[in-house]
This record gives structure tokens, C-alpha cells and sequence, in this order.
């Protein structure tokens, strides 16, 4: 089972080649934020954890009710459910409003997140259900997946389409777009340690025929 990391800026359009490799490749694809999303569910430890780092924070949705404590030992299998869940708009602001704030989150997640991928491909190859194993994840170089996985893919789109695309799709203003875009690594740090460019700032038809000529070439 051929091992591989999938990244690239904001807008590039990873969404787009993980579809294509779904529907032609006999993988398993796991997106970053969908583990980060699981393990910060009501109940699990990532949701203790940043609770517990911002003591002066009221992160969650709602007031804790019925006596429950927001401590991690009181939790019971049957009951994550009654813990209320993050208010997104808060932590999203968190995250973003300081370089302090993100990092304490991204020190309690990413660890958490590269455990489960760790433990997740080490299962599936040892299964030999698939032939590729695709991993879509931001921060590939930052938290050393390269090092980790057989290859790494970069999708690459200039950046005036990249701002076309967040606009469009997500209605991000200029000001969002270079706040995401400035926390990230450029073109030249993401090229340096992929071992392929897919070059996504054309037609749908261009970026197939990149994917597949690399699928040939392997």
C-alpha cells in the first residue's frame, strides 16, 4: 500500500484531486480536519484539553447542565453526548485572534491527530485492503508527514486563483484570505519538500490528466 500525503495552501483545491483519486483509485482518504473534528467531539480528550487550557474562556455552546463536570474522569461512555459541544465561532476566533492562542490548540490537536494517522495506516497496511493510502492534511511539512509517508503531493494554484476560489466558494474577505494565506508556507517551502507539483490553476480536465500521469508513472 503506497503511503501518500496530500497538501497544499488554502484555495488550492485539494477537494477537487481527493474526489478524482476516490473515484479512480482502490485508497482510503482521511482528511486532517475531519480527525481533528473527531477527536474534539464532547467527551473526548482534545475537548478536555482545550478546556482546560483556557480556564478564563467560555468555549462551549451552552452552560454545562445536570452537575456535569467539564473533567475528563467524570466522563462515562454513555454520556459524551450531554457535554455541550464547542461554540465554533468562539474557538474560531480564538484560534485566529492570536499566535499564542493558536498554538496552544494546534499543541493539543496536531499531536493527537498524527497518533490516530500513525495508528490508522500502520491497521490498513497490515490489512492490504487498498493500494493507496491518501492523507490530506495543511501543515504536511510543518508536522513532518513528509518524513513519515512514501510520497508527498503538492496542489499547486496561483495565488489570485486561490483568493477567486475563497471568495466564491467560502466568502472569505481580503482580509481573512491574507491572514490564512500569511500563516502559511509558500510555493517555493511546499515544492522543496513534495516529491510531485499537481498544477490545479486550469480547467478540471488539465488536473485529471496531472493526477493521472502520476498514478502511470507510479
Amino acid at each position: 500500500m503506497k503511503k501518500v500525503v496530500i497538501t497544499g495552501g488554502v484555495g488550492s483545491g485539494k477537494s477537487k484531486v481527493l474526489k478524482y483519486l476516490k473515484d479512480n483509485c482502490n485508497c482510503k482518504i482521511i482528511r486532517a480536519d475531519d480527525i481533528a473534528k473527531k477527536l474534539m467531539i464532547p467527551g473526548e480528550k482534545c475537548y478536555f484539553d482545550i478546556i482546560k487550557a483556557f480556564p478564563d474562556k467560555t468555549l462551549v455552546r451552552e452552560e454545562v447542565e445536570s452537575g456535569l463536570s467539564l473533567e475528563e474522569d467524570a466522563v462515562q461512555a454513555d454520556n459524551k453526548s450531554d457535554y455541550p459541544p464547542f461554540d465554533k465561532k468562539k474557538l474560531s476566533e480564538l484560534v485566529f485572534a492570536s499566535d499564542k492562542g493558536r498554538g496552544i490548540v494546534n499543541s493539543i490537536v496536531h499531536p493527537a491527530v498524527k497518533e490516530y494517522v500513525l495508528e490508522d495506516v500502520a491497521g490498513e497496511d497490515k490489512k492490504g485492503s487498498y493500494d493507496y493510502y491518501f492523507f490530506e492534511v495543511a501543515l504536511a511539512i510543518e508536522e513532518g508527514y513528509d518524513k513519515l509517508f512514501d510520497e508527498t503531493w503538492f496542489i499547486y494554484a496561483s495565488r489570485s486563483t486561490r483568493c477567486e476560489r475563497l471568495k466564491r466558494t467560502r466568502g472569505y474577505s481580503e482580509g481573512r484570505i491574507d491572514e490564512i494565506m500569511s500563516s502559511q508556507l509558500s510555493d517555493e517551502e511546499y515544492k522543496a519538500h513534495c516529491t510531485h507539483t499537481i498544477n490545479n490553476d486550469g480547467n478540471i480536465e488539465d488536473l485529471y490528466n496531472n493526477i493521472s500521469h502520476i498514478l502511470h508513472c507510479d
